[in-house]
């Protein structure tokens, strides 16, 4: 019984390992060319495993895509959940850089998430989630939604070519930056309104 259960583990082990290298490899490829483009030969070469083990896993390429996808979309949204409200009544700063920190950690899923040819509506789900988490009614008032929208669009301006140059500027400081231009940005707009208005 007990080495049926360690066979069982080694097992699951050796399934994981294997969908972790695919996973890698498809983020990889995606990071340089569309789906379209990417052969189950890049992807087994890329990865180090045999044809018949992708096809024991994946009907094709785009189910290894939506699969990743999937994944890669509940880890960024965990990631996001998991910086409680509590952190974020002095600003944005600790969600902006927990964010900053898993992209720099997975490179490639950052490069796939910005490419052309990888997942950039993810990318821009994930400022839309970030936006929303970081925006407060007191910032737009009843026409919050505009100013979300306008927040999650430049979170993406920033990050985009902060991914594309390498991720030159640490995340601390590129948090801080993103943090100074969500709340500098309203904070000014909004004593500008106050000042026509008066």
């Amino acid at each position: 019984m007990n080495m049926e259960r360690f066979e069982d583990r080694a097992e699951d082990r050796r399934i994981r390992k294997t969908k972790k290298a695919l996973r890698a490899a498809l983020v990889k490829l995606l990071s340089k060319k569309s789906i379209d483009d990417i052969t189950i030969k890049e992807l087994t070469e890329e990865a180090d495993v045999h044809r018949g083990t992708f096809y024991h896993h994946y009907r094709d390429a785009f189910d290894l895509k939506e699969q990743v996808e999937v994944e890669i979309e509940q880890e960024l949204d965990e990631m996001i959940a998991s910086v409680p409200d509590s952190a974020l009544e002095n600003g944005p700063y600790p969600l902006l850089l927990k964010v900053l920190c898993y992209l720099e950690e997975n490179r490639d899923v950052a490069r796939m998430l910005t490419s052309e040819s990888g997942e950039p509506k993810m990318m821009a789900r994930m400022c839309e989630q970030i936006s929303v988490r970081c925006m407060k009614d007191s910032l737009f008032g009843e026409e919050r939604r505009y100013g979300s929208r306008f927040c999650a669009a430049g979170i993406q301006g920033m990050l985009v070519p902060w991914v594309e140059d390498g991720m030159r500027t640490p995340p601390k400081e590129m948090a801080k930056l993103l943090d100074t231009v969500i709340t500098g940005g309203t904070a000014e707009a909004r004593s500008k309104e106050n000042a026509v208005g008066a």
